[in-house]
């Protein structure tokens, strides 16, 4: 039930959200259209002025922007349960989420052009103003759920010691709707009351103890518990239709997520520390497919000159493929425009010596083996190119850590491993902090990061990062 109360308070607040951006985006358009005089400037300056913005001309753009606001936060995790978040974590979500769903609405306009030209500015001012108004709704929305919803009645189970920080976070937060019956501690623990929580008995009087108390939710904290008593807590709590759960801590792990699935009928407990919400990896993997078809026919004409000259220069091959580790170690050839002599890597044994790189990685700042064209390749990056194909072949993100060679992931050390676990991509938060003035050990922890902190808003972040790391070839060799 307590799901059920939260998934109602999620959509209404979905409904809200809606009414509330929708109204924000109309307000804003008529200010602007009484203001024409005052505000008759644009974002980009010296661009010239769009059409004088009107409620009538943009009324249109409505029927975008809710869809695209509500998608964002939804991403952002906003509607979970609107009651548990707090009031600064909510502002930082919502700023985050709304220019994730600007530069969304920028993109769409990019691609489909309206009829009516449309003011940047005013868009800008729109999005700023959106952060202020759902931030106001949903403080008003949580605290009237706050004293509209239930109260669920817990019984808590375990030591003592181990007993009392979970109840003092319940405590804490009263927002949540969770009121604490009592504790029940194991045999051989005498004490009266847990964090000023009377003990109600002990595990054997479970059943009993629900049924008088009126207990919705069991948690067991602790780590030390034998088979034979979790399962009778949990067939206890499963014969009254009593939820049950259990502390998500005791393997010690720090950074993945507990997830429940059912495998054939098989009830799994998984743990993960890699990005695992199913419709966020879906749009990033569309992301990836539309930008690549876009990137191969916009680039087409720099990608045939790239060609051309590699193939005057030397008359060797354009292309250079190497096998590359990808998601989870796959081996996939990996394309590239040919920046280096035809027999480079039979000359890389000679210079393994000169490596500037610590790690497990090859880079010369001064490689021998470049040709001239290939110079300018690298440092324009020009040479990456035909790794798009490699993302329309679903082998590589455009967001992602790079792909290693499979020799230098076998000298790996155990905890870079997991930058693995992650579809490699061709820019991440390495590209776009110094690349090769990056030592190896830092640019392991960047892309562990990435892995940690992953959201569509991070990628698009790096996207744009990335363009100026590229016009300028800031750490490129």
């Amino acid at each position: 039930m307590q799901k059920v109360h939260a998934a109602s308070l999620g959509w209404l607040a979905r409904v809200t959200d809606a009414v509330v951006v929708g109204i924000t985006f109309l307000i804003v358009a008529f200010l602007r259209q009484r203001a024409r005089e005052l505000w008759s400037f644009d974002v980009l300056p010296g661009a010239p002025l769009m059409a004088p913005v009107t409620v009538q001309s943009q009324f249109h753009l409505v029927f975008a922007v809710v869809p695209l606001w509500l998608f964002s936060l939804t991403q952002h995790q906003l509607y979970d349960d609107i009651r548990r978040i707090r009031s600064d974590v909510l502002l930082l979500r919502i700023a985050s989420a709304v220019l994730f769903a600007f530069g969304l609405l920028l993109v769409v306009l990019f691609l489909f052009p309206p009829a009516v030209p449309t003011s940047r500015s005013f868009l800008l001012a729109f999005a700023v103003v959106s952060i202020g108004t759902l931030f106001l709704a949903r403080r008003y929305e949580a605290r009237s759920a706050r004293k509209r919803a239930p109260t669920w009645n817990i019984l808590v189970i375990g030591g003592a010691a181990e007993a009392a920080p979970f109840v003092d976070t319940v405590l804490r937060h009263p927002q949540w709707g969770l009121r604490v019956s009592g504790v029940l501690v194991p045999d051989g623990e005498d004490v009266t009351s847990v964090h000023g929580v009377r003990v109600l008995g002990r595990i054997q009087q479970l059943t009993d103890i629900v049924a008088r108390e009126n207990i919705a939710q069991v948690f067991m904290t602790g780590r030390a518990w034998d088979t034979a008593t979790l399962r009778f807590v949990a067939d206890r709590c499963e014969e009254v239709g009593v939820t049950f759960s259990m502390d998500a801590n005791f393997l010690g792990l720090s950074i993945a997520r507990a997830d429940v699935n059912d495998l054939g009928g098989w009830s799994v407990l998984s743990f993960s520390s890699v990005p695992s919400d199913g419709t966020a990896l879906l749009v990033k993997r569309a992301v990836d497919v539309v930008v690549a078809l876009g990137g191969l026919v916009v680039l087409s004409p720099i990608m045939l000159l790239a060609a051309a000259l590699i193939k005057i220069e030397d008359r060797g091959p354009v292309f250079f493929s190497q096998e590359r580790s990808g998601l989870y170690g796959r081996s996939f050839p990996m394309y590239k425009f040919r920046s280096m002599c035809v027999d480079a890597e039979e000359k890389r044994k000679a210079l393994e010596a000169k490596n500037e790189m610590d790690g497990p990685v090859f880079k010369m700042a001064r490689d021998p083996r470049i040709t001239r064209i290939g110079a300018f390749l690298r440092k324009s990056s020009i040479d990456e190119l035909p790794q798009i194909w490699n993302v329309l072949r679903g082998e590589m993100s455009i967001v992602g850590p790079r792909p290693p060679l499979p020799a230098e992931v076998a000298r790996y050390e155990r905890w870079q491993m997991r930058r693995l676990s992650m579809r490699p991509g061709l820019t991440c938060l390495w590209q776009v902090n110094g690349r090769n003035k990056v030592d190896f050990d830092s640019w392991m922890r960047l892309d562990l990061e990435y892995i940690d902190n992953w959201s569509l808003f991070l990628d698009l972040k790096l996207i744009l990062k990335t363009f100026p790391v590229v016009l300028t070839g800031r750490g490129a060799s």
